[in-house]
């Protein structure tokens, strides 16, 4: 059995010997026969590239046989069509020139009568147009008539009253009542105790809500007659704090009645610039303590003494010798000789305003139209323009003002006195008014004599504490409005209400030469409450 099974073992051996060595035949006889397909393949491949080369080169040299007679095809027909072209528009132009030809026939015949038309249509444009102008020259030179006319039937001196609200410091104290109140449009009444009330009637009264646009829309005709070529004065008047600069100058982001004038100047010279030439020269100045003294004078030591200026009379009103005079095309011009007078003024506080102005101010614009040729029939014109911040009127007990500060207080009630006798005198119609009893009387000699235009904003305060002094501006104010035409009716020099010069215009030029001594001249007027130093 051993045996058998050995050489059964032996014999699967050699049969599986037999298989692989079979199996390996085999491999060897696939693996040739593989080789031998993929050289075929290969060799078939590179004649198929070949073929596919030559087909490809055999095709470009087709299609650049066929671009080249296609495109030798389309040359041909293009010249074709540029002689067909050229013949056509060779046929345009002939028609064209002919067109042409016609037209300049047809418009020669007509152009005679065209002409003819025109030049008719023409005449006729011009006589309308000059006829045009005529009547608005007629119209302008009456609407300046009837805007003057109505401003003297409202009276040549008008009055306004403004009311500044109570501060917060008011307020808050608990201790101070508004005094004031506004019954009608025009009245103010104010309540001096439990059992008195006093009225008061003006051209126009502001509450203490008013805006500056509203108090300045009923100035504003007054500019228009400075421009029509009248003297127009514009002066605020009340006790210190009242708001008297705050109604004039305002503060920059709320202007009042100096620059919004001023702007409303420039704009009618824009509005007129057709019909006038308008010139504007500016001086700014202030009284001070009986002296005259230029705010616009530049690099001044403001440790030096300011020079007190002469007020002389020339025939044409009363002048200034050494006075700063510029010229100014706009408000930022105004606005920067405004700056620099500001700087030069003299300010001050003391117990009832920390900012407190010390001077009388007084900003001046001349005026000098010059109509244009087109405008034959105006007139030249030539005026000034006032615009004045009196000092607040003050109770020296009040303010404690002591060395300085006191002379300066005396000096303004001094002269705010003169202006109140001043106005007393135009009043009673006496035959002389003192306007040389102050400096600041006799610069306004002008904006009260002749035809000249003035206006007054009494300025308030409501507060009990301030009663005395808001009743005495009251008076005052109501004083101013009482003076008629004709006791304005005097001499632009002297004031004399019967001087022969009244009529003639002027004195001599003796006169003229005469500075003012601040003295007063003949009889005195009759005075007027105002709140006066204690």
């Amino acid at each position: 059995r051993s045996e058998a099974a050995s050489a059964a073992s032996a014999a699967a051996e050699a049969h599986r010997a037999a298989l692989e060595a079979l199996a390996e035949a085999k491999a060897d006889e696939l693996g040739a026969a593989v080789a031998k397909v993929e050289m075929e393949a290969a060799a078939a491949e590179a004649a198929l590239r070949e073929a596919h080369s030559e087909a490809k080169q055999a095709l470009e040299a087709a299609n650049a046989q066929a671009v080249e007679e296609l495109t030798a095809s389309f040359e041909a027909q293009i010249a074709k069509q540029a002689e067909v072209v050229g013949e056509l528009e060779a046929k345009v132009a002939a028609l064209d020139a002919e067109w042409e030809r016609k037209a300049e026939a047809r418009a020669q015949a007509a152009r005679s009568e065209a002409e003819l038309k025109a030049q008719a249509a023409v005449d006729a444009a011009h006589t309308a147009e000059k006829e045009a102008h005529e009547q608005y020259l007629g119209e302008y030179k009456k609407r300046k008539e009837v805007h003057n006319k109505l401003i003297e039937l409202q009276g040549n001196i008008r009055v306004f009253a403004r009311c500044r609200p109570m501060v917060e410091q008011e307020l808050k104290s608990g201790k101070c009542e508004d005094v004031t109140e506004f019954p009608a449009m025009d009245d103010i009444v104010v309540t001096k105790d439990l059992l008195t009330k006093a009225r008061y009637e003006f051209d126009a009264v502001f509450k203490p809500n008013s805006e500056q646009e509203a108090v300045f829309e009923h100035v504003k005709p007054f500019v228009t007659s400075f421009v029509d070529g009248f003297n127009v004065c514009i002066f605020a008047y009340g006790q210190t704090g009242s708001g008297k600069t705050f109604t004039m100058d305002g503060p920059p982001e709320n202007r009042g009645v100096n620059l919004r004038s001023l702007s409303e100047l420039f704009a009618l010279q824009e509005a007129r610039a057709e019909e006038m030439n308008y010139e504007f020269h500016m001086s700014y100045l202030e009284v001070y303590n009986e002296c005259v003294h230029d705010l616009l004078v530049e690099n001044r030591d403001k440790k030096a003494k300011k020079q007190d200026l002469d007020i002389r009379q020339s025939p044409g009103g009363n002048i200034i010798p050494g006075l700063t005079v510029v010229p100014v095309a706009g408000t930022d011009d105004v606005l920067a000789m405004m700056d620099r007078g500001a700087e030069n003024r003299a300010v001050g506080s003391h117990d009832m305003n920390e900012h407190s102005s010390r001077s009388h101010s007084i900003l001046t614009i001349t005026c000098v139209g010059t109509p244009k040729a087109a405008a034959a029939g105006l007139t030249a014109v030539s005026a000034r323009l006032n615009l004045i911040d009196l000092a607040g009127s003050e109770r020296i007990s009040k303010t404690d003002a002591t060395g300085e500060r006191l002379k300066e207080a005396q000096a303004i009630n001094k002269s705010l006195s003169a202006l109140g006798n001043t106005m007393s005198a135009l009043v009673t119609g006496g035959r002389h008014v003192p306007f040389r009893d102050s400096k600041l009387t006799f610069l306004l000699q002008e904006c009260f004599t002749g035809d000249g235009k003035s206006l007054l904003v009494c300025a308030l305060s409501p507060e009990t504490d301030n009663l005395n002094e808001s009743v005495g501006s009251l008076r005052f104010a109501q004083t101013v409005s009482q003076v008629t035409a004709s006791s304005r009716q005097r001499c632009s020099n002297c004031g004399d209400k019967l001087c022969k010069d009244a009529k003639s215009g002027g004195h001599s030029s003796k006169a003229a030469d005469e500075p003012s001594s601040g003295k007063p001249k003949g009889k005195r007027a009759r005075s007027i409450a105002l709140p006066s130093p204690r």
